[in-house]
């Protein structure tokens, strides 16, 4: 008995422990958001747009991880990552406690996809979002050329009426303008990060016009033309294969669809799949074939219609 209360008084501590650490962890993502509220508003309010590279360079990110973050717009701070982890491993602690190892592997399997199709879905959102958004831009860069602005200028003030999604450009390419830098590598930088082939060309537009002075506006206006057209092209094929791509998801989710259905009506059924060490050996073989088919049907959705 006194094993046993013991058991039950580390569970609740368990409990209470992991209580403390999601609050701590919603207080720090709380405070970190309200940081990066008040710097963009210092930064878009401020009078003085002296913006140091260095600051630049650090919001975009030198590192392979600030990189990722980037790429699906992502803040996270070191102290909010760790306290996520503690949070996550206390509850793995506290599953293993009550239910077993198998469903502590089931959970942390399924929170590594999750992470991962969240962060694709974040990058993909974001990456459509900047191909849609392209030839306004360069169309915005183009009138200002025309209404006698400089060809920095132009793009500063296109960019700064673009999607928030161009913002760390903006930054960027603000600080090099001012500081007489060139500004063109930054523009190709951006492109391969989320992966917008025309931007390339623009950027290679720009550097010529800058170095040898030759005409960018003929260039930046069939680079608009090209990107409406491939915009076109892809609504039309979305349109075209809707159908397919919903039969294809359909026959995807219909297994965990038919399989949780199984397991909370049948009670016989249930016990064998969870409580014989058989039928969990089937039950994780079954899930492992249903990821690995969901991710190629997925990937196989995905690739419809890319920009």
């Amino acid at each position: 008995m006194d094993g046993e209360h013991l058991l039950s008084a580390a569970k609740i501590l368990a409990i209470f422990a992991v209580f403390l650490l999601f609050i701590q962890w919603v207080w720090i993502v709380i405070r970190n958001r309200q940081k990066e509220k008040r710097a963009v508003q210092a930064r878009i309010y401020s009078q003085s747009l002296d913006v140091s590279s260095a600051a630049i360079d650090s919001r975009l990110g030198s590192g392979s991880f600030d990189r990722l973050q980037l790429k699906a717009g992502l803040r996270l701070s070191n102290s909010s990552i760790a306290v996520g982890l503690l949070l996550f491993l206390a509850l793995l602690a506290i599953i293993q406690a009550f239910v077993g190892l198998m469903f502590v592997i089931l959970l942390l399997v399924s929170a590594i996809l999750f992470a991962v199709f969240y962060w694709n879905y974040r990058y993909q959102k974001r990456r459509r979002l900047i191909f849609e958004s392209t030839p306004e831009v360069i169309d915005d860069v183009i009138r200002g050329i025309d209404a006698g602005r400089s060809l920095e200028q132009a793009l500063v003030n296109a960019l700064n009426d673009a999607p928030k999604v161009f913002f760390p450009l903006l930054f960027r390419l603000r600080s090099a303008v001012e500081s007489g830098r060139d500004y063109t590598g930054l523009i190709d930088d951006f492109s391969k990060l989320y992966r917008i082939p025309p931007l390339t060309f623009v950027a290679v537009a720009l550097r010529t016009s800058s170095h040898y002075g030759s005409a960018v506006r003929p260039v930046l206006k069939k680079v608009s033309r090209s990107l409406r057209s491939q915009q076109e092209m892809r609504r039309e094929f979305l349109a075209a294969t809707a159908e397919t791509r919903f039969t294809a998801m359909a026959f995807a989710v219909l297994p965990l669809v038919i399989g949780a259905s199984l397991i909370g009506l049948n009670e016989s059924f249930r016990d064998v799949l969870l409580d014989t060490e058989s039928g969990q050996k089937m039950l994780m073989t079954s899930i492992g074939l249903i990821v690995v088919g969901t991710i190629i049907v997925f990937r196989m959705v995905q690739g419809v219609g890319r920009g």
